[in-house]
Order: structure tokens, then C-alpha cells, then sequence
């Protein structure tokens, strides 16, 4: 399972997607399982200024991955504390999603830098983007 981060629905949603918009183009046609976190969901429609009701009826239509529970929680403050022990500073949301894809051992597919960091940490798998053609 494949969790894809708010960035590269961003860039899906673009008027002009880039290589991340164009894999996930591919993962959709290729019906790959991926699933969006509840907090992405909101990220995301929060920042829209268009066609709010069609791109949430669109990414409804997606798997979600939630936190569990506590433990959820417990190991997001526990990455934080990680990073803060190495001199990086995270974002609770960046945590959080970090501990839910760990938690359902889903691979990441972000743009965000912060997640290369908490992979170098944990045993967060990110996914690739495929080299841009010649």
C-alpha cells in the first residue's frame, strides 16, 4: 500500500502536473493501492480555491488510512523527539503521517523533504519517482 502526502495531490491537481502528478496519473490508471491519511484530506481541501466539491467527491472515492489510536499518537511524539535529538524540527503533521504509514507499513509518496529525514530515522519506506524521460 502505497499512502500518498497532500504534495503530490497538489501537484496532481495542478494545472500543469509535474513527474509526482504523472506517477500518480499512472498509479490511478493502473489501479495500484494507494490510500490518502484524514489529514492530508483536510490540507488539502483547506488550501483549494476551486472546484472544492469536485475534488472532494474525487478524493473521497480513495482508500483512508487513519490513526489507530494512541499508539498512533505515541509514536508520532516519539519521531518528533527523535528528530529534535538530531537538530531537525518536524511538523506535528508531518509526524503523524510518518507514524501512520508506518503503523500500516505503507510506503510514503511525498514531495516533502521533511519525510527523507524521518525515513533516515525510521523505517519509513519512501516511494520513487520514476526518472523523468530523455
Amino acid at each position: 500500500m502505497i499512502l500518498v502526502d497532500t504534495s503530490v495531490w497538489i501537484d496532481f491537481f495542478s494545472s500543469s502536473p509535474g513527474i509526482a502528478g504523472g506517477e500518480l496519473r499512472r498509479m490511478i490508471d493502473e489501479v495500484e493501492p494507494f490510500a490518502l491519511a484524514g489529514i492530508a484530506v483536510t490540507e488539502i481541501i483547506q488550501g483549494l480555491r476551486r472546484d472544492v466539491h469536485r475534488i472532494e467527491r474525487y478524493l473521497s472515492l480513495w482508500d483512508m488510512l487513519e490513526p489507530r489510536g494512541f499508539a498512533t499518537y505515541r509514536e508520532a511524539s516519539a519521531i518528533s523527539r527523535l528528530a529534535r535529538s538530531k537538530g531537525i524540527s518536524l511538523t506535528t503533521v508531518d509526524t503523524l503521517i510518518a507514524a501512520i504509514a508506518l503503523e500500516n507499513h505503507a510506503t510514503l509518496f511525498s514531495l516533502d523533504k521533511d519525510f527523507s529525514r524521518i525515513a533516515r530515522l525510521t523505517p519509513l519506506h519512501l516511494h520513487s519517482l520514476p526518472d523523468p524521460a530523455p
